[in-house]
């Protein structure tokens, strides 16, 4: 079996050769299509990318797995999974506003064991192994340590249908009072990033699929943040909770229970 050191540099190399594809896409003529509701979008270059990806990794590593976002998937006789965004946050792609990335998850069984997350504009990496720390290019990077609930700048994302959005905006409204402020990027795996390097101190939300969060909350967890889900505290669709500690975290779980599940897609 490959190392994880391998898979970690593979990964990285994939996510840098993915961005600049997206990147240089940036300016073309888009072809956009709606998926579950018209703000579930898809472009021509988000499938270009993937396919690309899809190529790269299973060149190199023909034995492994694939999930990916836009259904190219493969399915190989290995333990090892790779699970790929190619454009997380298509909408901000689509408008220009500056927040998408590439998402590259690993997995070992049922273990995350690398990640990368390309920030394309601003032209950063956020990566980690298990067990190797979090780190952005080549800088280590740490949550916000000691963060009071009344102190913390909380991130979160809406699902795609108008009803679970109205749900999601009504516990937005219950916890306001009691936090910093809320700040809404649109790209779930880059909000986790943002809370692993200390930009935000929280981050939840519901009806994310593994390639929008599988490398992120691994890069989250190697930065010493906490990772809470419904059930063995793991993220899944029905919620996913960071925050840069066990409190805030718990907070936020206690504070979303009353609401869950919200309503389905």
């Amino acid at each position: 079996m490959q190392s994880y050191q391998t898979l970690v540099e593979a990964a990285k190399i994939f996510a840098a050769e993915a961005a600049d594809l997206v990147r240089s896409s940036r300016m073309q003529q888009l072809s956009i299509s709606s998926k579950s509701s018209n703000t579930d979008m898809v472009t021509d270059v988000d499938k270009a990318t993937e396919n690309f990806l899809v190529d790269r990794i299973h060149g190199a590593f023909p034995e492994h797995s694939i999930i990916a976002e836009e259904g190219s998937d493969h399915k190989g006789n290995s333990e090892i999974s790779w699970i790929i965004d190619p454009i997380d946050g298509t909408t901000n792609f689509i408008y220009g506003f500056p927040s998408y990335s590439v998402s590259i998850g690993v997995r070992a069984a049922e273990t995350i064991v690398a990640g990368a997350v390309f920030n394309i504009p601003e032209d950063a990496l956020y990566w980690s192994g298990k067990g190797m720390g979090a780190f952005k290019n080549s800088d280590r990077i740490h949550v916000r340590e000691r963060v009071a609930v009344s102190k913390s700048l909380i991130g979160t994302g809406f699902g795609y249908s108008a009803i679970r959005r109205v749900a999601q905006a009504k516990f937005l409204a219950s916890i306001i009072g009691e936090v910093r402020d809320i700040r809404r990027a649109g790209a779930a795996s880059l909000d986790l990033c943002f809370l692993a390097e200390g930009r935000l101190d929280g981050y939840y939300e519901a009806g994310l699929w593994p390639w929008d969060y599988t490398a992120a909350t691994l890069i989250v967890r190697e930065a010493g943040g906490t990772i809470l889900g419904p059930v063995d505290d793991e993220p899944s669709r029905e919620l996913t909770i960071g925050a840069s500690n066990l409190e805030l975290a718990d907070f936020l779980r206690e504070k979303l229970h009353p609401y869950l599940p919200f309503e389905e897609d």
